[in-house]
C-alpha cells in the first residue's frame, strides 16, 4: 500500500499506519511545518499548493498510484469564521483533487473538515466518484469541536 498524508506533523498518522502497513508499505508525508523523522516514512516539508512541492509528491508515487490520501490539513486560524471555513475547504479540496489525480481504483480519501458552508457540497461531490462516502467526528474530539473526517472508500476512476 501507499499512503499519502498532507499536513502530517507532528506526525502521529504516520506513527499509526507506519506500522501497519509493513515492509512494503509507503507513507509519503507532506507539511509545512518541520516533523521529527519516522523510520520508513518519506517526509517533504513544504507547501502542498506549491507546483515544487507537488511535483515532488507526484514524482514519488508515479505510475504506481496511491491506496490511501489522508489529510489532517487546517489553515492558520483566523478567528473570522466564513474566512476559515472557505479556507479550510479549500485545503479540502485540493485534498480531493489530489485523490482523484492518482489513487488506484478502490483507493480510499479521509479529510479533516469543519461543519459549515460547503461541507455538504463536498460530500455530494465525493459520492460521485467514491461508492461509499461517510461523515463522522471522532471519539477524540471536543463535543463543542466543529471538527469531522469525511472518509471516502472504493474510488471509481470517471
Amino acid at each position: 500500500m501507499t499512503v499519502v498524508e498532507l499536513g502530517a506533523a507532528p506526525g502521529g498518522w504516520c506513527e499509526y499506519l507506519r506500522p501497519r502497513l509493513g515492509p512494503s508499505g509507503r507513507v509519503i508525508a507532506v507539511d509545512l511545518l518541520p516533523m521529527d523523522p519516522i523510520p520508513g516514512v518519506e517526509f517533504l516539508q513544504g507547501d502542498f499548493r506549491e507546483a515544487t512541492v507537488l511535483d515532488e509528491v507526484e514524482r514519488r508515487v508515479a505510475a504506481a498510484g496511491v491506496d490511501l490520501v489522508l489529510s489532517d490539513m487546517a489553515p492558520n486560524i483566523s478567528g473570522v469564521a466564513v474566512t476559515d471555513q472557505a479556507a479550510t475547504m479549500g485545503l479540502t479540496e485540493l485534498a480531493a483533487a489530489f485523490a482523484r489525480d492518482h489513487l488506484k481504483p478502490g483507493g480510499a480519501l479521509l479529510v479533516k473538515v469543519f461543519e459549515g458552508d460547503g461541507l455538504q457540497e463536498f460530500v455530494r461531490e465525493l459520492r460521485a466518484s467514491f461508492a461509499k462516502v461517510a461523515v463522522r467526528k471522532p471519539a477524540a474530539s471536543r463535543a463543542r469541536s466543529r471538527e469531522l473526517y469525511v472518509l471516502a472508500r472504493n474510488y471509481r476512476v470517471v
